[in-house]
């Protein structure tokens, strides 16, 4: 008959073997032995991870881009009708779906990790459209609009997502300038 395992019988008495160390955690770590370094979290992410900033400005720009293009397209079979009830409204139209693809086209270029030179100033230009925009139609008496308003807002979002220090460091670390 064997002997039992320490702990495993009642009547065997517990504790090593002499000779034996104890089957508990070393209270120091082995000679030769460093721990691996710990790295207080940068706002960059671990392994220079695109931060939230980037992906959601680049996220809006893809969304506004794409819908502003699709509709635009959609309108642009309208823009005789436009440009005969006024030229301005109608030009204004067709720089709006400028904006639109320049948003577009920086948005993907954001999310795959290059430059956002073309997000920020197609955001910035779409700001511009709006403001126009909000301005002739008001002089012009159509009213006010909740577009408009999303014009103003969205690229704006955009522009203030991009400017944090978390994307600006994240675009230095790849060597990417605004």
């Amino acid at each position: 008959m064997t002997s039992p395992t320490p702990g495993s019988d009642p009547n065997y008495p517990q504790g090593a073997p002499q000779g034996q160390p104890a089957w508990g955690a070393p209270q120091e770590p082995a000679p030769g032995y460093t721990p691996a370094p710990s790295y207080s979290g940068s706002p960059v992410g671990p392994a220079g991870q695109r931060p939230q900033q980037v992906s959601a400005a680049a996220i809006i720009g893809m969304v506004i881009g794409g819908i502003g293009t699709l509709f635009g397209l959609i309108g642009l079979l309208a823009v005789g009708i436009i440009f005969a009830f006024n030229a301005i409204l109608g030009l204004l139209y067709l720089v709006s779906i400028a904006t639109a693809v320049v948003v577009l086209i920086g948005g993907i270029q954001a999310f795959q990790g290059k430059s956002p030179r073309l997000l920020l100033l197609g955001s910035y230009a779409s700001i511009g459209v709006q403001l126009l925009y909000l301005i002739f139609s008001m002089a012009s008496g159509y009213g006010f609009s909740f577009s408009a308003l999303l014009g103003f807002i969205l690229p704006g979002v955009i522009v203030f997502l991009l400017v944090q220090p978390q994307a600006k460091q994240y675009y230095a670390s790849r060597g990417i300038s605004y």
